[in-house]
């Protein structure tokens, strides 16, 4: 082989060294993008997450408060209806009027409006066969 094909050759195999690495390094190139997005969107959703989990944090927070709200609310009326219950009690030991009235029975159409089948959850059968309550001052049976 003489000198010429000996650097056709070399100056051959140096352009196809060269060509092989420009392909490696373009692949190179689209593997790094490939990353860059992935991680991009990966960034993304961290931040859509902790975005959501400060809104739970916050809603949390909130019902915290509302509940301790409610629950000294509920405290409060529970406190009235003690004193009042108190009030009620200590009514009926003075007053001798007032103890008959709270111990005596109940008027018919009270009654009668308590044993209906809307308050007492019952088969609302005579509601249905149009026997509904009467008005007050009717005291003729269904």
């Amino acid at each position: 082989m003489n000198a010429i094909a000996a650097r056709v050759i070399v100056i051959g195999a140096v352009v196809a060294a060269g060509i092989g690495a420009g392909l490696y390094v373009k692949a190179l190139h689209a593997d790094l993008d490939t990353a860059q997005l992935e991680a991009h969107d990966a960034r993304e959703t961290v931040g859509r997450r902790d975005a959501q989990i400060a809104d739970l944090q916050k809603q949390q927070r909130d019902h915290a408060t509302q509940l301790a709200q409610l629950e000294k609310t509920r405290q409060g009326i529970a406190a009235d209806l003690a004193a009042r219950k108190s009030e009620l009690e200590k009514l009926k030991r003075e007053n001798e009027s007032v103890r008959a009235w709270a111990d005596g029975a109940l008027p018919d159409d009270v009654v009668r409006l308590y044993a209906s089948p809307a308050l007492t959850g019952a088969d609302d059968a005579a509601m249905r066969a149009g026997n509904g309550l009467h008005a007050a001052g009717n005291v003729a049976a269904p």
